[in-house]
């Protein structure tokens, strides 16, 4: 995925995020920025939360550690 596309996508997901918590995966969980797989290690775990005129939606992200610390200085996250 180009860097500019992940820019322009995670504004939307920072704007809205809740926090992130680190959590071990039990259940094989996806990496949403490089596709690896998540299994039994510990990983980043994001929230964020959409509004409108009904229910909230939550949507959920598992991230690496290695690669939230690399977006977190990047100022992507």
């Amino acid at each position: 995925m180009p860097l500019d596309s992940l820019i322009w996508e995670n504004d939307f997901f920072k704007r809205r995020c809740i926090g992130w918590q680190k959590r071990f995966t039990l259940i094989p969980r996806r990496c949403y920025y490089t596709g690896k797989y998540l299994w039994l290690k510990k990983a980043w775990y994001g929230t964020a939360m959409v509004t409108g005129p009904g229910e909230p939606v939550f949507e959920h992200r598992w991230c690496e550690l290695e690669q939230f610390l690399f977006l977190k200085i990047k100022g992507i996250i």
